[in-house]
């Protein structure tokens, strides 16, 4: 999905007891739990402190203060319930083009705005180092997700699928009409 400007973002709006911040040396085993959580960002042998380290906090596209995450401040530990990452996404066509990145949120608080507000952190610290758009990708299935991209402005990217031979006019075709039945419900 693409945003192709990043002018006129909202405020992020956070609910009274939680706090948005910036990645903390510490946060592995957190953000570990909010990609392990049901319907997060899987991978084969879970997200432990270490494959976390590898593929997120140890690549040259991580920055710490690209990475935001929701606490509960009226748990006892304060502990992230949500998170969201800015990669760069810079290509020759595209140099100034951000990356929305392994966006999630524990269970239990899906639903509260928590995606949107990490996403909304990102894409304003996008803005503010200078990129002009952003992208992410996704997976058909995550159907609410899709509906806060597209309310913070992301549109389909209509690309060919190499993997199925299927056009993504036809997948995105059929995510949409999903998003809006359930809008409809």
């Amino acid at each position: 999905m693409l945003r192709p400007h990043l002018n006129h973002l909202p405020e992020i709006d956070m609910p009274h007891g939680f706090l948005l911040r910036t990645w903390q040396d510490g946060d592995e085993v957190a953000w570990g739990a909010i990609m392990d959580s049901q319907g997060g960002i899987h991978t084969s042998g879970g997200w432990s402190v270490h494959r976390v380290r590898e593929k997120l906090v140890d690549r040259y596209e991580f920055t710490p203060s690209g990475c935001f995450l929701v606490c509960d401040m009226t748990a006892p530990r304060q502990v992230p319930v949500a998170s969201a990452t800015m990669w760069r996404a810079a290509t020759a066509n595209h140099p100034t083009r951000g990356y929305l990145h392994m966006v999630g949120a524990l269970p239990a608080y899906r639903g509260r705005g928590f995606g949107r507000a990490v996403s909304l952190a990102v894409l304003k610290a996008m803005a503010s180092r200078g990129d002009t758009d952003a992208m992410l990708e996704t997976d058909d299935a995550r159907i609410p997700a899709i509906r806060s991209y597209l309310a913070l402005g992301f549109t389909p990217v209509y690309a060919p699928d190499d993997d199925q031979g299927l056009d993504h006019r036809h997948r995105w075709s059929a995510v949409l009409q999903e998003c809006h039945a359930i809008r409809a419900t």
